[in-house]
């Protein structure tokens, strides 16, 4: 799966923006995140956003459009922009060349025209739409039986980054059917994964964000679908572009999949950076651990993606050492998580991250071990995606 090419518009005129946004609507690898509607507040709203492209149609008023587009330019000489218009006058082209762009779009254009004079633009670049990604990271948390953790493990992880409020991070609750983020939380949310998927062509960035309910901690969060028949409803190709989506718009995405490999689920190990597989040191739970390992194993790249995370050690039900364990799975413990009960039914109890209730325990200084240690980092290469999914299904 590819990164998704941040697209802002800027165009007063409806008529035309609405022509430019059905263009990129017909091409799947732009996503227009923002539309600006006035030349004049453009440059400082683009220098927000940091988008991968600019659009800027002209027509309206020709010269706030070159000021703008030179403004842009001198924040920003690495911005790539593509000045757009139904007006070919060599005059016209020639100062918006002289303000800072290095193309110009002629409208109407058709996709193919477009993806000509974009792909010369984006080759030309220094940094390419993958490598805009580097400072964003999603998570996936899975395990190969319920009760080990998982949906624990995945909240208070990204509650953890949130709080840090360096990037801002959203949980996904991909157990369709039973899912319980939002109690695990204790909120109510207006909107879930299907009612997003429902409107996805009409999200641009601030709507998605709005789309989510944010928590106090800081953490956003899109919850399972609330009837269970709509889960068998979700299209798992909208699905992996709300979630490319999601990785534009935020700088960590945590997933909490379900606990039987369905589609969903793989569709949210083939976008992951990090694949953080829950267990416990007990027979079953291993032997079901190393089944689940081996099948992500047989796919090129995925295996570097695991890392495993050990809970309640120290409990009594553990049968195995962490050495048997390692030895077993073939994998190092990255993270051990101490058996902690009265902390983490304390939490369950009140709806809140553990951090909330027992600040600085040995389990919340182990998530923030693995906040740190999975957090976004700008110099950490991007990795190429493979077609996990399409291969499974």
């Amino acid at each position: 799966m590819k990164d998704l090419i941040r697209t802002v518009v800027v165009d007063p005129h409806p008529e035309s923006r609405a022509e430019v946004k059905r263009l990129l609507g017909s091409i799947g690898s732009f996503w227009v995140a923002e539309v600006l509607e006035t030349y004049r507040e453009s440059p400082a709203r683009i220098e927000a956003i940091s988008p991968d492209l600019i659009v800027v149609v002209l027509d309206h008023d020709p010269q706030q459009a070159i000021d703008a587009i030179a403004a842009v330019t001198q924040a920003n000489p690495r911005a790539i922009i593509l000045p757009a218009s139904r007006n070919c006058d060599s005059g016209l082209i020639l100062r918006a060349i002289r303000a800072g762009a290095r193309e110009f779009l002629t409208l109407p254009a058709e996709p193919a025209e477009w993806l000509e004079i974009t792909g010369r633009l984006l080759r030309g670049r220094e940094v390419t739409p993958a490598d805009s990604s580097r400072d964003r990271r999603v998570i996936a948390v899975t395990g190969a039986a319920g009760g080990v953790g998982v949906t624990s493990v995945a909240v208070n992880l990204a509650a953890t980054l949130a709080s840090a409020r360096l990037h801002e991070t959203v949980l996904l609750d991909f157990d369709m059917i039973f899912g319980s983020v939002d109690a695990a939380l204790d909120i109510v949310t207006e909107n879930t994964l299907f009612t997003v998927l429902q409107n996805l062509e009409r999200l641009d960035a601030t709507l998605l964000r709005r789309s989510t309910t944010q928590h106090a901690s800081g953490l956003h969060v899109l919850p399972r679908p609330t009837a269970i028949e709509e889960a068998a409803r979700i299209d798992p190709e909208s699905l992996q572009r709300l979630l490319t989506m999601l990785r534009a718009s935020f700088g960590t995405v945590v997933i909490d999949t379900s606990k039987g490999l369905q589609a969903t689920d793989f569709a949210a190990m083939e976008i992951a950076d990090t694949i953080l597989v829950v267990a416990q040191l007990d027979l079953t739970c291993l032997r079901n651990t190393s089944r689940m390992i081996g099948l992500l194993q047989q796919f090129e790249g995925l295996a570097d993606r695991i890392k495993l995370v050990v809970n309640r050690v120290g409990s009594i039900e553990n049968e195995i050492s962490q050495a048997k364990a390692e030895e077993t799975l073939k994998l190092p413990i990255s993270w051990q998580i101490p058996n902690a009960t009265k902390i983490f039914q304390a939490a369950r109890i009140k709806g809140t991250p553990i951090a909330e209730v027992a600040k600085g325990s040995r389990p919340h200084q182990v998530f923030l071990e693995m906040a740190r240690a999975l957090r976004p980092a700008a110099e950490e290469p991007a990795r190429q995606r493979k077609g996990l999914f399409a291969a499974l299904f």
